[in-house]
């Protein structure tokens, strides 16, 4: 099965460059992207209410820096409303180096990885080793 990838970022052309990374340089994925953080919550509301027919992402790629709702009180929100985050690869991706360093410690130990904007072809490809090495688990 192919991994579903969940995309948040409110910058469409941070949005659009990572969809075209992601699909360029990596496996074949399944990519569904939010531009507000809050319609990525309802999302996995659907989830929880569709008994099994969405799948949960495998990997969720979160922009630090949103209208409304930051990275962090997205975790917070989703943890909060018993989304299984422990069950996905969760990749900051900012601007600004020391975006982890305001986090909580709950939310930092969740993040599996920050990656500086826009995205490095390494970046993709350590995505990619990641999420390889658990689907063979």
């Amino acid at each position: 099965m192919t991994p579903l990838i969940m995309l948040i970022d409110d910058d469409l052309v941070s949005q659009f460059d990572m969809r075209i990374k992601l699909k360029r340089h990596g496996l074949t994925s399944e990519i569904i992207s939010y531009d507000c953080p809050i319609e990525a919550l309802r999302w996995f509301e659907k989830w929880k209410e569709s008994n099994g027919v969405f799948r949960l992402p495998s990997v969720l790629l979160l922009d630090w820096q949103m209208p409304k709702m930051n990275g962090f009180e997205f975790l917070e929100e989703a943890i909060a409303r018993a989304i299984p985050l422990n069950e996905m690869d969760i990749y900051m991706a900012s601007s600004y180096s020391n975006c982890l360093d305001e986090a909580p410690d709950e939310i930092k130990s969740r993040v599996k990885k920050r990656f500086i904007k826009p995205l490095s072809i390494s970046n993709i490809k350590l995505l990619y080793t990641n999420l390889c090495v658990k689907e063979k688990l």
